[in-house]
């Protein structure tokens, strides 16, 4: 009887893993099979990457003080953190892809962990999300953005990014399935991230904004992790945009993620 209750406890405890692992594996070799869908989230974050640069990257950031980085320098980490905003709805998509596909029910069907299923698509996505950090590094380089911390600094910049997506990816997913509809999701879940991206010191310091804006902005989770990672590149006080960003990745990943997996669970 000792035995046999040694030998299950683990099994139930990491049954969750387990079937997070094997459907993060599933949706990989969907994407491998299917390499179309890659286009978006790789190729156009590089495009949006030297079209923004490319436009806006000579300006003058007029009065933002001496010994600061150049407006390309400034700019380049806010455009980082908006291609993650603007990936992260594919999470929200395919998961509604996968309801309209039947999916949804045989996977409610088997003995899995609830939460298994939004876990295995954000590692999956996880994946997604660091190869679209590294090519846009890799693109930033030769357009001028200056890493002075070395390697170390870029990985960090890569971790940032990527805990960043997830956490809106988890967010993403959790409206998608409110919403329930991949049409009306599609046209609804990039708002957010547009809207979010534009009202924070991405483009623009803060106090650049206008009036209004500003307060919206200095709580933004994008202007914590642009901020991030100008003080990881660039060096500077890290210590305040980091604990901001830490609890906005915590809060969005614990409480949509827990909301998004009781509501694939019950959908109606």
């Amino acid at each position: 009887m000792t035995a046999t209750t040694v030998t299950e406890t683990p099994s139930i405890r990491f049954r969750g893993v387990r079937d997070s692992g094997l459907i993060a594996g599933r949706n990989l070799r969907v994407l491998r099979k299917n390499p179309g869908r890659m286009l978006y989230p790789l190729v156009q974050p590089l495009v949006l990457l030297v079209m923004q640069v490319s436009v806006f990257g000579n300006l003058a950031l007029a009065g933002h003080g001496a010994g600061a980085a150049s407006y390309r320098e400034f700019l380049i980490p806010g455009i980082i953190i908006q291609n993650a905003a603007l990936t992260a709805p594919t999470t929200g998509l395919a998961l509604l892809r996968d309801a309209g596909s039947g999916r949804a029910d045989r996977f409610r069907s088997l003995p899995m962990s609830r939460a298994a299923v939004l876990a295995g698509r954000l590692a999956s996505d996880a994946v997604v999300f660091t190869l679209q950090a590294v090519m846009l590094l890799a693109l930033a380089v030769p357009l001028g953005f200056r890493v002075r911390t070395g390697l170390p600094g870029m990985a960090a910049i890569a971790g940032v990014t990527v805990a960043f997506g997830l956490s809106m990816a988890v967010l993403s997913g959790w409206l998608a399935l409110l919403i329930n509809d991949a049409e009306t999701a599609e046209r609804t879940l990039y708002f957010p991230a547009i809207a979010i991206a534009f009202i924070s010191s991405a483009f623009a310091p803060v106090g650049y904004l206008a009036g209004w804006m500003q307060p919206v902005a200095r709580v933004n989770p994008v202007t914590a992790a642009a901020s991030v990672i100008r003080s990881l590149a660039y060096g500077g006080g890290l210590a305040v945009p980091l604990v901001e960003l830490t609890c906005w990745v915590a809060g969005l990943i614990l409480i949509p993620g827990f909301l998004a997996a009781r509501r694939w669970q019950s959908p109606d």
